[in-house]
This record gives C-alpha cells, sequence and structure tokens, in this order.
C-alpha cells in the first residue's frame, strides 16, 4: 500500500505522468503526450517521480521525444498518427505544435523548419469547408479553433479567422470555446467578444457540492478527437488558470479531477496530459496558502505514519507498506477505515494506492470487443488444421478474430506470442469479414490508405519478439481477421495471456480472448 500526500494539488500526479511514460503504444499523439510529461516534469524539479528515471535526465528526454516527432509529419506539413502511409490531420498537428511551444517556452527547442511547415498546413486547413454531415460539425469547429489558438500562440496573425469561428460558437463544445479564448487573449483581445465567450463557458459548469464540471456537448462523433468529458474538464481548467478567469469555479474543476482518477491516473494518455498539464496551471496560478501542518495517516487506532509540511513545496512525501505490514494492521477480510488527518494550517492532499500482482491467467472478457484467437497448420492456400500442439520446426498461422457490435476507433489490439514461438516477417495479412478479397497497404491494392480507411482495418503493425500490436484507425462494426506466421522453435509447453483489444482513447471499451496453451514437441 502507498499513501502519497502534500501541500499541492499536484500530489499523485506522478503517477499520471508514469501512464504517459510507460504507455505501451507509439504513435504521435502518444509521443507527444510523453514529451509534455516530461517537459512538466523538468519545470518542477523532483514534483512528478517518474520511476527509476533520474529527474536531471527529464529534459533530455522530453527533447529525444520532440525530436523523433519530425518522423510523423506528411509531406504537406501536417502530422499523421504514424510514419507509414501518412495522413495529415489538423487537430492532430495542432496538438503537437502546442507541446513543441510548451518545449520552446522551456528551453526545449525542436527544429524550426518542422514547426514553421506544420503551421503552415494548420492555416491551409482552416480553409476546409464546414462538413455536409450535421453530426461532423462540432468536430470540425472544434478542430478549427484548436488550429487558430495554436498559430495566434505563436504570433501568427488570426484576427480574421477568430471573427468567423466567434460567429460560430453556438455549434462549439465547450472546450473547443475554451481554445477561442485562448486565441482572442493571445491576439490580446479581451472585449465584449472575449466576455461572451467567457460567458458561454462558465454558464456550462455545473457546481455539485464543492465540485464543478463541464456540462459538455454530446455529440459522438468528438471521439475522432480524442474527447472525453475529463479531457474537457481539464482543458476549461487549464484555460481558467492561464488567462486567470473567474477564480471561484477554479477549486470545484480540482476537486472534481482528483476525484476522477482510477488507479492513480485519468482513462486515457489525451486526459492524462491535459489534467497533468491544467493542474500545473493551476499549482502557479492559485495555491496561495503557505503550508504549517502534519498529516497522519491511521487504521483503526494503529498510526501508520505522519508528514509534516512547513512552507510551500511541490514535493510529495510517501509512505509505503508491504503487504505483510498491512496485514498485521487490518487482517484479510477484516473491514477497516483508512483515516488520513491534518493538524494546522493549509490544504492537505493524498492518494492512496494498492499494487498488486494476479498469480492466474485472466478469462475471456467482452466489455465491447469479442476477441478469440486460435493457431493452425500453416499451409499454402486454405486453412491449416487448428490446434495447439506443433512439432518443432513448423510454421504456424495465428489468426486474431475481432467482432464489434458497433464502429470502434483508434483501436490497439496486442497478441502476446508464447515463447516457444517467434514471428515470421513478411508473412503479415488482414481481412475484414464483409470483404471477399484480401486488404492490405500493397499497391496493387488498388486502394489508398484513405480508401482503406473509409473501409475499415487495421492499418499499422508494430512486431516485436514477446507480441504482435494491430492499430486500427476505425473498424467499422461487424467482424475483423489478422493473420501472421511464426515458427515453432523451442520444445516445452508454453502459456500465452489472452489477446488484448481496446479504444486508446476510452480504454473502458476492451476485450480479451482466453488464455492459450501451446505444447511444441
Amino acid at each position: 500500500m502507498t499513501i502519497d500526500w502534500a501541500s499541492t494539488a499536484l500530489v499523485g500526479l506522478g503517477t499520471g505522468a508514469q501512464y504517459l511514460v510507460d504507455y505501451p503504444y507509439g504513435c504521435a499523439e502518444q509521443k507527444t503526450s510523453a514529451a509534455l510529461a516530461f517537459l512538466l516534469a523538468a519545470d518542477l524539479g523532483n514534483a512528478f517521480s517518474l520511476g527509476g528515471i533520474d529527474p536531471t535526465d527529464y529534459r533530455n528526454r522530453a527533447t529525444r521525444l520532440l525530436q523523433d516527432l519530425p518522423r510523423f509529419q506528411c509531406g504537406n506539413g501536417g502530422f499523421g498518427l504514424w510514419p507509414t502511409a501518412c495522413f495529415a490531420d489538423p487537430y492532430l498537428t495542432a496538438y503537437v505544435l502546442y507541446v513543441m511551444k510548451i518545449g520552446q517556452d522551456l528551453g526545449v527547442a525542436p527544429d524550426q523548419p518542422v514547426i514553421e511547415r506544420a503551421l503552415d498546413y494548420l492555416e491551409q486547413s482552416l480553409a476546409q469547408a464546414a462538413p455536409t454531415q450535421v453530426q461532423m460539425l462540432p468536430v470540425w469547429a472544434a478542430s478549427q479553433a484548436y488550429g487558430v489558438k495554436v498559430l495566434a500562440e505563436y504570433g501568427r496573425d488570426q484576427d480574421s479567422n477568430i471573427t468567423r469561428l466567434v460567429g460560430l460558437a453556438d455549434r462549439m463544445p465547450v472546450f473547443a470555446l475554451s481554445y477561442l479564448l485562448d486565441a482572442l487573449s493571445a491576439a490580446n483581445d479581451r472585449g465584449p467578444r472575449y466576455g461572451a465567450t467567457l460567458a458561454r463557458v462558465t454558464n456550462a459548469l455545473r457546481v455539485e457540492g464543492d465540485q464543478a464540471h463541464v456540462e459538455e456537448l454530446n455529440a459522438d462523433a468528438l471521439g475522432w478527437i480524442w474527447h472525453s468529458n475529463t479531457r474537457s474538464r481539464a482543458i476549461v481548467l487549464s484555460g481558467f488558470a492561464r488567462r486567470q478567469d473567474d477564480p471561484t469555479l477554479v477549486p470545484g474543476l480540482v476537486r472534481w479531477l482528483n476525484a476522477a482518477r482510477r488507479d492513480g491516473h485519468w482513462g486515457s494518455t489525451q486526459s492524462n496530459a491535459t489534467t497533468l498539464e491544467a493542474m500545473v496551471r493551476y499549482y502557479r496560478a492559485f495555491e496561495t496558502e503557505i503550508p504549517d501542518m502534519t498529516a497522519t495517516a491511521a487504521i483503526g487506532t494503529r498510526t501508520l505514519g505522519t508528514a509534516t509540511f512547513q512552507g510551500r513545496s511541490i514535493v510529495a512525501q510517501q509512505l509505503q507498506l508491504a503487504m505483510p505490514d498491512v496485514l498485521r494492521i487490518a487482517e484479510a477480510g477484516a473491514t477497516d477505515t483508512l483515516a488520513i488527518s491534518r493538524a494546522g494550517s493549509g490544504r492537505l492532499y493524498y492518494s492512496t494506492r494498492f499494487q498488486y500482482a494476479l498469480q492466474r491467467a485472466m478469462p475471456a472478457l467482452d466489455q465491447g470487443f469479442l476477441v478469440e484467437r486460435r493457431y493452425e497448420s500453416f499451409v499454402d492456400e486454405g486453412n491449416g488444421q487448428v490446434g495447439t500442439s506443433f512439432a518443432a520446426g513448423d510454421l504456424v498461422r495465428v489468426v486474431l478474430r475481432v467482432t464489434l457490435p458497433r464502429e470502434r476507433r483508434y483501436v490497439a489490439v496486442t497478441d502476446p506470442i508464447p515463447a516457444g514461438f517467434e514471428a515470421v516477417d513478411g508473412w503479415f495479412s488482414t481481412t475484414a469479414s464483409d470483404m471477399a478479397r484480401q486488404s492490405s497497404m500493397s499497391e496493387d491494392d488498388g486502394g489508398s490508405w484513405w480508401q482503406r480507411y473509409q473501409r475499415g482495418g487495421f492499418d499499422h503493425v508494430e512486431k516485436f519478439d514477446d507480441r504482435v500490436v494491430l492499430f486500427g484507425t476505425r473498424l467499422s462494426d461487424g467482424t475483423h481477421e489478422y493473420s501472421y506466421l511464426v515458427r515453432a522453435t523451442t520444445s516445452g509447453t508454453f502459456t500465452a495471456a489472452g489477446t488484448w483489444a481496446e479504444e486508446m482513447y476510452a480504454p473502458e471499451v476492451n476485450g480479451r480472448s482466453a488464455p492459450a496453451t501451446v505444447v511444441i514437441r
């Protein structure tokens, strides 16, 4: 059991930052979010504890991540999720530029020509006409507002675009209105239209007890730009703190975000990145009371530990108890209360968590993804015999089957490879159940990346010694199959955990196949 406590709302944020650093996938958004975590950590010294990484290395890590991002820049200057078959996206480009601007402000300067090309692309994207589909208008308006905000903060004149977007305010989600306020502030416009836009944002806030939250526009299409309620609240809080808007609403937003953490972090890379930045901006702008207090943690009448805070500090104190020590205080199966108390002046923030490892195979799970896996002997034509026993040297086809009740976006599928197998390069293929022919990214397929995207399918693959990871920007409803080859190399009995599928920006939508035991003779 671990208890983190501090005299600042930054307590426990290290776990959220660690989530970004340890996130197992590596698209442009996820690398940019990790860079943001390192930049914030470097700027605040040792406020964020990032595992075994030396705080003096935070800035170097941020620099390396930012310097890697040009690989994801497309020929037109915009950024795409993956460096292969690059499809530039205005919203992603604005996010990459935004974090690069934070890097510049903190002395981590990316390549200026890369930035200028991306800014040019972003300006050109603002000329795109509004979509004809009504459901896509909020996405388009939010992307436009984000682009104008970033361009204005880089010093490019956006007055005409700001005027145009102010007229579209009723079509924007609340977080996009916060972007528009940032653009107005960067343009030194705090006049009537700033006040009217701010009123729209504050009117969308709901106060319940000591917490405040955003009544966000409920539009499913916002998932294309990584939307979540947590992220909207964080963007609004960050804007309030940065622009010094209406401080009476800020503490309630902070309390809501702190309460929204699960397992020490927020749901996705975007939720974590935006919340981390919002909390740091809040700390710098609003925490004014000088702490002078002692905190105590106890279970029942047994004191676990204390922590003393005198003067300002962004450093969290930590109390760790091994599970045997916890069980000596509170027996297994018993119900005891963990009490955190404070004596003195100042605000006490704390978080508690248990860390444990399951020693059993996890069963199949369907929470939006029905995932199945089979192993079969490889034959040149058709399907081989399905089984779990093979001879050393055999080629084996691994077939992954994912069935979806509705469209899914930004999907990651991770298939662990049993230790006795090795993946074979050059044998990857993919099909969807509603397609009669094989779908691939080869030239003779006759389809562009964009056509593949419209059909839906896996558009990026990463191969490792112990796993294969598939990514799909969009998967249509129905059944999708993906197969790859492995070779049986080592005799023995091996266990593979179930294949795991999730929406990266809505990880509560997930699924897992049953584990498998493979025998190699």
